[in-house]
């Protein structure tokens, strides 16, 4: 570090003017330029030249020429001193990047390989390790990954297991293997590519179809979803549930929605995201509220494996959200189960209609555009003037 040089040339590296010379040397040789001949590329002011031509001289400073590095490495010889060795006096060891590229390129075949071999040793397919999920090879993120991966491979069970059981008993946590961590997304995916499945993306279908074809059972009941006055068909136990009470609220688990159910007609579907929506609807409408879910917040694997099926089957989804982050989160999520549903009053005109901002420029609906909160209890008028007019007239122009 410049602490080892001598005081003279420690101080004279430690000034802005010099400082920026040698930056320029370890750019060179980072490049795998020559760093004793040619000319440096840093532009000085006035009193960097001054500073630099501390050590190259007056002349050089008043000349007004660049920095060439034949000048800088005469005046380095007093020192016993190369341009290169001045530069990583200060910087440390300095190792051109294309040197770095192939290290850290070898380190990466490195461990790919002991990767596959891990795999192997768990009959496990190597062509998993492309899985875009998974982290790059390299550092020994990755090896330490499949390290765990194997191990919780080798211990699926040989009979029905729930997932959060297999966790705790594998990994000690019986969180270990959700969704939202790396472990859990990483052995599931291996899990669909082993059966030829659908890898899973998210919770829902996918998910847990991969995990049940390797024995393991996924909680289905603390997943829900809040619904009211949704005509379903079939033989899934939600199909009674739903239309039980007719004008109530009623909650659907996802174990609920396993088995065979479809709408039971095409019929347009209002999704929102709170609770008090659903409970103001039934308490003034009722029975004659159009169908309505409510994902209750951010939207679980129950609330969009409903949504993505209703979609799929023919039904026009009109959702929306709070005004707030988590609402655009909300209204992303339902678009990736129903590509083609149609916003519900979650537009740029209602938000500042609410808050009385000046219109957004271009119209352009973003979260950045929300300066403050506004949730959807703030429009339940709009909202119960919507399902009215839906009810009396479904046909008519939907509300945008």
């Amino acid at each position: 570090m410049a602490g080892e040089l001598p005081a003279g040339l420690a101080e004279w590296v430690a000034r802005p003017g010099p400082a920026k010379v040698v930056a320029a040397v370890r750019e060179r040789a980072l490049r795998s330029a020559s760093t004793e001949i040619g000319t440096l590329k840093c532009a000085l002011d006035d009193d960097e030249r001054r500073e630099v031509g501390r050590l190259l001289g007056v002349r050089w400073a008043l000349s007004g020429r660049p920095v060439l590095l034949r000048d800088l490495a005469e005046a380095l010889t007093r020192y016993g001193l190369t341009s290169l060795g001045l530069a990583e006096s200060v910087y440390g060891l300095i190792v051109p990047r294309s040197e770095e590229r192939r290290r850290m390129g070898a380190l990466a075949e490195q461990e790919l390989e002991e990767a596959r071999a891990l795999l192997r040793s768990g009959d496990a397919p190597v062509a998993w390790l492309a899985d875009p999920v998974l982290p790059r090879a390299g550092d020994g993120t990755l090896l330490a990954l499949v390290r765990r991966v194997v191990e919780v491979w080798l211990a699926l069970p040989a009979e029905p297991q729930r997932l959060a059981a297999l966790a705790a008993r594998v990994c000690g946590d019986a969180h270990a293997l959700d969704h939202d961590r790396l472990l859990g997304r990483a052995v599931a995916r291996l899990a669909a590519d082993v059966h030829g499945l659908e890898r899973p993306t998210r919770p829902g279908h996918a998910w847990r179809a991969a995990w049940r074809a390797v024995g393991v059972l996924c909680n289905e009941v603390s997943s829900r979803v809040l619904v009211l006055n949704l005509p379903l068909a079939g033989t899934a136990p939600a199909v009674a549930h739903a239309l039980s009470t007719p004008g109530e609220p009623v909650w659907l688990t996802a174990r609920s929605l396993t088995g065979g159910w479809e709408p039971a007609f095409p019929f347009g579907v209002f999704v929102c995201e709170n609770p008090a929506v659903v409970e103001t609807a039934a308490d003034q409408l009722g029975s004659a509220c159009p169908p309505l879910v409510c994902t209750d917040g951010i939207a679980t694997t129950a609330a969009l494996g409903l949504i993505g099926g209703l979609a799929s089957a023919g039904c026009a989804v009109r959702a929306r959200a709070d005004f707030d982050q988590a609402g655009f989160v909300i209204v992303d999520q339902i678009r990736a189960v129903a590509p083609e549903m149609e916003l519900w009053r979650f537009d740029a005109a209602t938000y500042c209609a609410v808050t009385g901002e000046e219109p957004i420029p271009g119209g352009m609906f973003t979260p950045e555009a929300v300066s403050r909160p506004v949730h959807e209890e703030a429009i339940l008028h709009l909202l119960l003037e919507d399902l009215r007019r839906e009810h009396a007239d479904p046909d008519r122009p939907r509300p945008r």
